[in-house]
């Protein structure tokens, strides 16, 4: 597959547009429209795979005002809409599918069959799945109906969907563009259109419907790479995208590639819940970031992001060779092989470790000491969601360690195997562990003392005091050293973690000073004291 130089999907931009990023913002949409970079403007950008120009060429509409006067001539007339030589309606009746007959924007495919693969996304993503169909735009177009463009896009770009007139502060009527003949892709000619339709129809309803939000662009992709496998499961495009995810799983989520290469992740999602929750994840989204929506839509399921994600990392061992017929993913003998952190040799071995929230690192260990040769693998996931949305860039440092023996604060994890993992946050972390293709039990941390230690108010929103797995609640007391009482309350345990956190204010709203502090947590089956620090700094 081409690779072409692509913004690194707009994280940069979505928190802070300076004039160097409106640059690159600039000159990155003038080569999806022309194929050609902007004159004298330098690009601060990133080498990677990109197909879809959604978050690019929506982000250069909603920044228009921000843009100079020269750059703004140039973008008016690229931000209206195609001129067509004609039209046509889909047979459903849904689409005006508007092409040229001569020129460069001619189709290299067959209209008729392109009709049928938009009317084929429309039945199963709304009849079939139940996606409200988007918004109709007021007769742009010509009429009412959901209008497609046929154009010759830049090379390895399949299609666009714009937004066009807000209906809400996140949500707008749209069109889309699509390449005319697909020749510089990944997959070529109708079968690229196919998916392109399923892809580029999904967009349509997100952002009319759910929410256009670029800092969660990454879960745009995510969802609509996924729906191309979903509507055309014979095409299996996404399949040039997995590399890139499976090379780096140590990378935090929402920075792989824009989303185009973690369809595999909503794939996990409806093979472990059914189609619904991806649903309910975007009904979610409509107030609350994706990765938050994603967690919240997986406990309404009755489990945890945490146990999930981890799960998730071993599908991701069981592809190519080693995959299981009827278990993980049904198409795992064609994705790549994960590619190992860290590759070590027994009988012991330690190392630290830093993590990026929402990331996955693989651990392969070997042990040629007895009669064979064994193959440990071990799974540590970081399922920080909190910083995974508002620190992504955050680390979470651990120190890990394998052995053939026993030891203090070692635990078994398979006959004649033991491991210790340790770290300031405990609770973001799970370990699970795979030996000779036979997967082991996912552990997660608990704790038995107050977390974080010491608490301090610039950096931790929380401190968590150990609880049971049976209570739904805690009374928790906080004295000074003088004994007096700075707080009570009762607070709703978290099962999953077997802990209580408390905001670490009084009990009049107030901060605590620097000093050392007293903590009595009672439950129904558990009485637990201990102490803390607190930093006010």
């Amino acid at each position: 597959m081409k690779k072409f130089l692509y913004l690194s999907l707009l994280t940069a931009f979505a928190f802070k547009l300076n004039a160097q990023n409106l640059d690159s913002l600039y000159n990155e949409f003038i080569k999806i429209r022309l194929g050609t970079e902007a004159i004298g403007v330098a690009a601060a950008i990133e080498e990677e795979l990109v197909k879809c120009g959604f978050g690019i060429a929506n982000e250069v509409k909603l920044n228009y005002d921000k843009f100079d006067p020269k750059q703004k001539k140039v973008l008016s007339s690229l931000l209206t809409r195609p001129q067509s030589q004609k039209s046509f309606v889909s047979p459903s009746g849904f689409f005006r599918i508007h092409y040229d007959t001569i020129g460069t924007n001619k189709p290299g495919y067959d209209l008729n069959q392109l009709a049928a693969a938009f009317d084929s996304s429309y039945n199963f993503e709304v009849n079939i799945l139940g996606y409200p169909s988007p918004p109709k735009d007021n007769g742009q177009g010509g009429d009412d109906k959901y209008d497609v463009y046929i154009a010759n896009l830049a090379a390895s770009y399949y299609g666009n969907t714009y937004n066009e007139d807000p209906l809400t502060a996140e949500t707008y009527t749209s069109y889309i563009e699509i390449d005319n003949d697909f020749s510089s892709t990944y997959t070529h000619g109708i079968e690229a259109a196919r998916v392109t339709a399923a892809h580029e129809f999904h967009h349509a309803i997100q952002m009319g419907n759910y929410v256009f939000r670029n800092a969660d662009s990454f879960y745009h992709e995510i969802t609509s790479t996924a729906m191309e496998e979903f509507v055309f499961d014979d095409v299996n495009d996404y399949y040039g995208y997995l590399k890139s995810f499976f090379d780096k799983t140590y990378e935090t989520m929402i920075d792989q590639y824009g989303g185009y290469n973690l369809a595999i992740w909503n794939i996990f999602l409806k093979d472990r819940f059914g189609f619904d929750i991806l649903k309910r994840i975007w009904e979610l989204m409509r107030t609350e970031r994706a990765l938050y929506a994603i967690r919240d839509a997986i406990a309404e399921y009755s489990s945890t992001f945490k146990a999930e994600f981890n799960t998730f990392g071993q599908w991701l061992y069981f592809t190519k060779e080693r995959a299981q017929a009827g278990k993980y993913f049904e198409e795992a003998a064609n994705y790549p092989k994960v590619k190992p952190t860290i590759e070590l040799t027994l009988p012991q071995q330690s190392m630290e470790i830093s993590t990026e929230p929402v990331s996955t690192n693989f651990l392969f260990y070997y042990n040629n000491t007895g009669q064979g040769i064994d193959t440990l693998i071990t799974i540590i996931t970081n399922a920080d969601v909190t910083n995974g949305v508002a620190k992504p860039d955050s680390l979470t440092k651990l120190s890990y360690a394998v052995s053939t023996q026993d030891g203090s604060g070692y635990k078994q994890i398979f006959e004649g195997y033991y491991s210790k993992l340790e770290s300031e946050f405990p609770l973001r972390l799970v370990e699970s562990n795979i030996l000779n293709k036979s997967a082991g039990q996912g552990h997660f941390a608990t704790v038995d003392y107050a977390f974080p230690q010491p608490f301090k108010y610039s950096n931790d929103g929380f401190i968590y005091f150990p609880a049971d797995g049976v209570s739904t609640s805690a009374d928790i007391y906080i004295y000074s050293v003088d004994m007096n009482l700075v707080f009570s309350g009762s607070q709703t345990v978290d099962h999953n973690n077997m802990t209580v956190s408390w905001n670490v204010l009084d009990k009049s709203g107030n901060r605590l000073g620097t000093g050392v502090y007293f903590y009595y947590v009672k439950t129904d089956t558990l009485n637990k004291k201990g102490k803390f620090v607190i930093l006010n700094d």
